[in-house]
């Protein structure tokens, strides 16, 4: 599958749907697909604004591949620098427990663990820290797992179904909160792209009202736990980030801009 007819043909087809990176899709689709009619159903999922991402069943994050289908949220750039921020935050201060909440396909706390464990990162041991990825949802954390247990990382991450934190016993802990929770608002969500609204999971998206349900919620629960001590890191949407920077505004937010300039995350620490 690789003469030049078929080549533009992809190109078409992705041009058409709006994909802002055809021609590496349109390469990926190539080495994809065995035949004629592979290629015509792939074309048809295209044409039905279905993401690249879902039809192959993998995604690239942090330069990492994972498995992801539409029980999980395709991995967004923007996100890997909450990664890079979780990295620093741990060579910058040792931490008995590193829970990612609302993990969907894993990707956060995988590439974090991953990066730790190269010696041109982080030149300590992870062996004495707990790490565990929460979800809500079953179906997403049969995603995380399979990327848990593709990486293997098994013996090192816990996946765990809980409403944010509730189910963790974190007292007396020094404690690494990674949070990407559904944070659209509401009315907001209805002018996503098609494409999203139409396949990726409404409940990893929306936030409710104001976009800041969940991180109420995750505010409720670490007040119920007695740590130790703790550093949250969470993303955030810009038209929404001084209502959730109030939220928590005892622990003296910090506004962190992504690699597109937007204020997307907060850091803080107790």
């Amino acid at each position: 599958m690789n003469n030049l007819s078929q080549l533009f043909e992809i190109q078409k087809a992705l041009k058409d749907a709006n994909y802002p990176d055809y021609k590496r899709v349109s390469k990926e689709i190539i080495e994809f697909v065995e035949d004629e009619k592979d290629l015509k159903k792939v074309l048809d999922n295209i044409k039905k604004d279905k993401p690249w991402e879902y039809i192959c069943g993998n995604a690239e994050f942090y330069t990492i591949p994972f498995k992801v289908n539409q029980n999980v949220l395709i991995p967004r750039v923007e996100t890997e620098k909450l990664v890079g921020l979780a990295i620093q935050e741990y060579k910058d201060k040792k931490f008995d427990t590193v829970v990612d909440i609302g993990t969907g396909s894993g990707c956060i706390i995988i590439a974090l663990v991953k990066s730790l464990r190269l010696p041109t990162i982080y030149k300590g041991k992870i062996k004495d820290t707990e790490f565990y990825a929460t979800d809500k949802s079953s179906k997403a954390l049969k995603v995380a797992r399979k990327n848990i247990k593709e990486h293997k990382l098994e013996e090192i991450i816990k996946a765990r179904k809980m409403d944010i934190i509730n189910r963790i016993k974190l007292e007396d802990k020094n404690v690494l909160l990674l949070a990407n929770l559904p944070y659209i608002p509401k009315e907001e969500y209805k002018e996503l792209d098609k494409s999203v609204k139409k396949y990726e999971p409404k409940g990893a998206l929306e936030g409710g009202l104001s976009g800041n349900k969940y991180y109420k919620r995750l505010l409720s629960q670490i007040k119920e736990k007695d740590m130790k001590s703790f550093t949250l890191i969470l993303e955030t949407e810009e038209s929404i980030i001084d209502e959730t920077k109030d939220i928590f505004v005892e622990y003296n937010p910090k506004v962190i801009k992504d690699i597109y300039e937007k204020n997307r995350f907060l850091i803080m620490r107790d």
